[in-house]
């Protein structure tokens, strides 16, 4: 369990604990007990794999995801790489590591304050969705840099604080978008993100170690955060673009009319999934029924919009990775000079 005082505090008032390493494992512990992030959507698992091949790496090697969680994305490395590689999972919760060792007896986890790793060494680390969720970003990367051989690369995967994306769009009409006081944290992140990094912070982190920021890319372009944002639901898209804590009028304007399209895509999102919902159901009640006699009809309008905002977002995918008004980064870094 969460030890005190962290478990009697609010959910929205958590984050500024997570600065605290035991706080921090505490917290991590309970999430990964109650079936944190126990899969990904296939969408995100092949992006990732056709990154990491992207990234060219040598036939052999020894690579490590650090902060492995379950070991989804720990599995989706061992796929992308040739079967030269072995690959290591580790992870600061303890039921992670035993989650990820039962689904994938391919790959070797180990718990990161486990001494019988102490002093191995990596070609190539990887990180999915970790950097902003450590207690002590700097302590973390030397806790990595521990990690690699002398000439090694990593991959960090983490949400993306450059300007330009809707994201960063939205936040920035709003009194408390962006945090300061937790690294400018963006207001609708999760409770466990402790910071939101841009491109040039972590590469100018990085430049002092001696590393070479050689690939980048970026996904949660504008279509794509539009689908995602549709998918929460009307409530959730009310809560993102709520007026009431806008800048100003000019602000105020601009989140209403965001909120008239995120609803627009956010229905025709709703409908088209109910619809497929019901279809698929074996034993429909008579409510059942009654939702698709109503729903049929609406989904004739609504699956033409569904099918333009998933064309659009897997056409920016496909078009604008290079572009770094994404959501969501992907910065590889390489080093050929001793640590």
């Amino acid at each position: 369990m969460i030890s005190a005082p962290y478990k009697w505090v609010l959910p929205q008032q958590k984050t500024p604990y997570l600065y605290d390493r035991d706080a921090s494992i505490d917290f991590y512990q309970y999430r990964y007990s109650k079936g944190y992030m126990d899969e990904w959507p296939a969408e995100k698992r092949q992006r990732v794999l056709e990154i990491i091949r992207m990234l060219e790496l040598p036939d052999t090697g020894e690579a490590l995801d650090f902060g492995c969680g379950n070991g989804v994305f720990t599995n989706v490395i061992k796929q992308a790489l040739p079967s030269g590689w072995k690959v290591y999972g580790t992870d600061i919760s303890t039921i992670a590591v035993e989650n990820a060792i039962k689904r994938y007896p391919g790959c070797t986890f180990f718990v990161t304050s486990d001494k019988r790793a102490a002093g191995k060494k990596f070609d190539f680390l990887f990180t999915h969705h970790v950097l902003e969720h450590v207690y002590n970003l700097a302590d973390s990367l030397d806790e990595m840099h521990a990690y690699l051989k002398d000439k090694s690369s990593i991959l960090h995967i983490l949400p993306c604080g450059n300007e330009g994306s809707l994201e960063h769009y939205i936040c920035s009409q709003r009194k408390d978008g962006i945090n300061p006081k937790l690294e400018n944290r963006f207001f609708f992140d999760d409770e466990g993100h402790v910071r939101r990094l841009n491109t040039e912070q972590l590469s100018g982190l990085y430049r002092k170690k001696g590393f070479t920021l050689t690939k980048e890319y970026y996904s949660w372009h504008h279509y794509v955060a539009m689908d995602s944002i549709a998918q929460n639901g009307l409530d959730y898209i009310k809560l993102l673009t709520d007026t009431s804590l806008a800048t100003d009028e000019k602000a105020k304007k601009h989140l209403r009319r965001l909120r008239l399209t995120l609803s627009f895509f956010g229905t025709a999102r709703f409908v088209v999934n109910l619809v497929k919902r019901k279809l698929h159901k074996k034993n429909r009640s008579v409510r059942d029924y009654i939702h698709l006699t109503i729903g049929v009809p609406l989904y004739i309008f609504a699956k033409p919009i569904d099918a333009y905002l998933k064309f659009q977002a897997a056409h920016e995918w496909k078009n604008k990775k290079t572009e770094q008004n994404g959501s969501e980064m992907y910065l590889f870094f390489k080093i050929d000079l001793p640590l």
